[in-house]
């Protein structure tokens, strides 16, 4: 039994780890009746990492945040923390795959690429509402399995390659609780083709998905891929390639909308990078919740072994409804930066977040950083938005002009999208 339960937490999923951050209700009021001071600073042009969006596009979907309330708020931040602009790709490496079969099919027995001795498979019994009620495929008892080589004179059942099995409730102790069962090959299973069969009665409309996991593959294939979608966008650009091999890949690339709906990609390569094309019902998000992800799916041959990979990520699908001026005014109180004003240009209502990190300088010349202001603010048509810096905090820093603003980000809250992004915004 406890070589079951290692063998489901093979599976295990990590646990997504959340933070939230409490937010102050702040006044509509100017901030310093005495601040006499006004300097407009022009914002540097995008570079490296940084996000803009030229043109705004507007959006028909409900927003998820619609509070009105204004708020705003600053907090000191370690002066010597590396500003770090958020990345734009992503990478996902895998050294696995998965199939959709039917309960004939497993019955009836499928061919499954193994390149590597004591990899697992996993049959996860899937549920089905094309009649227009769920009914869910029926578990499947570890000893009903069975797993051969195939070799050039057809399949050899003089063996079996299964070194071990764990059952549904091994899985479930090792919190995988879809009625799944496992297998682990043995160290005689050489690279090849096997014969996966089950032999308790399926239906023929039974549903399972199929995991083999080659862990430890010196096989895995590797994607890069964008980490946001704007609706502006007809194509999602992205690399793959498999490690230890230079061989050409054909891929198959699926889209999961997050409404839950899937459609088959055309993929193009273009100068070694893959384009997967999006139709134009596509290229708009379905939803402001949730996450598409795209599923890339190869079928290859290297030094002789057959190698199947399957890899996904998500990503986020949004419609660039709002940009920035050109412009800020800076607003001062004896010599300090008390407040910076941006316009807001905006495609339809809705709730708008703007942060950055105001910067200083100390004696000897080094920049530091000060502090972080926020603002979030509900707005109907194209506007300005305050962000306060404190001035008690920018004297205990003791750092002084020349003052910059740095980390500057804008962010549709409706949709929870991240729209623009200047690492080095201005100098004050």
């Amino acid at each position: 039994m406890k070589q079951s339960i290692q063998l489901a937490s093979l599976f295990a999923i990590a646990s997504l780890l959340t933070a939230c951050q409490s937010e102050d209700t702040v006044s509509n009021a100017t901030t310093d009746k005495q601040a006499s001071v006004i300097t407009t600073v022009q914002l540097l042009q995008p570079s490296g990492n940084d996000l803009s969006v030229t043109d705004i596009t507007a959006s028909a979907l409900p927003p998820i945040n619609q509070s009105h309330d204004a708020i705003g708020f600053s907090q000191s931040i370690d002066a010597t923390l590396n500003l770090v602009a958020p990345s734009l790709t992503q990478q996902q490496n895998s050294d696995q795959y998965w199939r959709t079969v039917s309960g004939a099919q497993l019955n009836a027995g499928i061919k499954l690429a193994i390149s590597q001795s004591e990899s697992v498979i996993r049959i996860a019994p899937r549920g089905d509402n094309r009649s227009g009620g769920l009914i869910h495929s029926p578990a499947i008892a570890p000893e009903q399995l069975r797993l051969y080589k195939i070799n050039k004179n057809g399949i050899d059942r003089s063996a079996s390659m299964i070194h071990s099995t764990s059952d549904p409730q091994a899985m479930a102790t090792a919190g995988i609780i879809d009625d799944s069962s496992a297998l682990t090959l043995s160290k005689q299973a050489s690279a090849g083709q096997y014969q996966l069969q089950v032999m308790q009665p399926l239906a023929a409309q039974d549903s399972y998905l199929i995991n083999v996991k080659e862990k430890g593959s010196p096989y895995q294939l590797e994607l890069h891929a964008p980490a946001t979608l704007a609706s502006s966008n007809a194509t999602l650009n992205f690399s793959l390639a498999i490690s230890n091999s230079d061989i050409a890949l054909q891929p198959t690339a699926t889209l999961k909308q997050s409404d839950g709906q899937y459609h088959q990609l055309t993929l193009v390569n273009v100068d070694q990078q893959w384009q997967a094309q999006l139709p134009e019902a596509l290229t708009l998000p379905s939803s402001n919740r949730g996450l598409s992800e795209i599923q890339l799916d190869i079928e290859t041959r290297i030094d002789n072994k057959p190698v199947i990979r399957t890899v996904k990520t998500a990503f986020k699908q949004y419609v660039p409804s709002a940009m920035w001026g050109e412009s800020a005014q800076i607003h001062w109180q004896q010599q300090l930066p008390v407040k910076a004003m941006l316009d807001l240009q905006i495609a339809n209502p809705g709730r708008y977040e703007l942060s950055a990190v105001l910067v200083g300088t100390d004696a000897s010349g080094a920049v530091g950083n000060i502090l972080r202001s926020q603002s979030a603010l509900w707005l109907e048509g194209d506007g300005q938005v305050s962000l306060i810096f404190d001035r008690d905090t920018i004297i205990a820093s003791g750092l002084k002009a020349p003052f910059f603003l740095q980390a500057l980000e804008l962010k549709d809250q409706g949709q929870m999208a991240r729209l623009s992004y200047l690492s080095h915004a201005a100098q004050l």
